[in-house]
């Protein structure tokens, strides 16, 4: 069974909460140093020198333990929130970049189908999509040579690589391009509609807009607070909820966009 554009999405927004799982484990909870007591016991379990300094690192509710021996040169620092918070905004950036190769997937897949459709009913956004004229000599020259060949093969897989060339769905306008091109009319309407908390039409398209104004910031301005003149650079703050939160605005778009495509 061929993978879906829903698999690749699943594939990727599990490795979007792979940065969380790191962050849990590498940003340090713990708030005093290793007792000489039970670095010297540690030390003899693993047969280095007993007088050796080891960095102890706690994870997220204590649950997970990181030693890390002194000749690696890291610190106490290097384990800190602001250190850590960067899994944080990664989260963000891969959440959106799992959006966009969905939609990108979505429209591929259903390329051929909505071709099959009668010229009339064929989304007048999809019809605005130029290919070049090589591309068309190819599938002509395909059938020409075979007249049992499939020239659908070719005209999706240039049709796959203009997309990801001239195309983004990034942002609210992005999706709301894909509508069109899926022939999808009033889609923040329809996935209200099927929304399982109810959430009104400009609440979804709200969501989603903070989330890629958040990796907007990320991508594009290092996630530093703008200001024209100051004494010193602050990185804009960030929260595990909020990376959180992010993954679950995206998930849901998603299977939103998956159910209206699947009906």
């Amino acid at each position: 069974m061929p993978i879906s554009p829903i698999d690749t999405f699943n594939h990727a927004i599990v490795r979007a909460e792979h940065f969380l799982s790191l962050y849990d484990i590498l940003h340090n909870s713990r708030q005093r140093g290793v007792r000489a007591d039970w670095r010297h016991k540690f030390n003899q379990l693993m047969h280095w020198p007993r007088n050796e300094q080891i960095l102890r690192i706690d994870g997220v509710n204590t649950s997970s333990i990181l030693i890390i021996r002194e000749n690696i040169g890291l610190t106490r620092e290097n384990f800190t929130h602001d250190y850590c918070a960067e899994l944080l905004r990664s989260a963000i950036v891969f959440s959106i970049s799992a959006l966009d190769r969905y939609l990108h997937d979505k429209l591929v897949d259903s390329f051929l189908s909505i071709l099959r459709e009668k010229e009339e009913d064929i989304p007048k956004k999809l019809k605005s999509v130029k290919f070049p004229i090589l591309i068309t000599r190819r599938a002509l020259d395909k059938v020409r040579d075979n007249s049992g060949a499939r020239p659908g093969s070719t005209l999706k897989k240039e049709f796959q690589e203009l997309l990801h060339r001239d195309y983004t769905f990034q942002n609210v306008h992005g999706i709301e391009e894909f509508a069109s091109m899926m022939g999808i009319k009033s889609i923040w309407s329809k996935l209200s509609d099927i929304n399982p908390g109810n959430k009104p039409a400009e609440e979804i398209r709200s969501d989603i807009q903070s989330v890629t104004k958040r990796r907007h910031q990320i991508v594009h301005e290092a996630d530093l607070i703008l200001q024209t003149s100051g004494q010193r650079i602050n990185n804009r703050e960030i929260r595990r909820i909020d990376s959180e939160n992010a993954i679950e605005k995206v998930r849901e778009l998603v299977y939103g966009v998956e159910t209206i495509t699947q009906s």
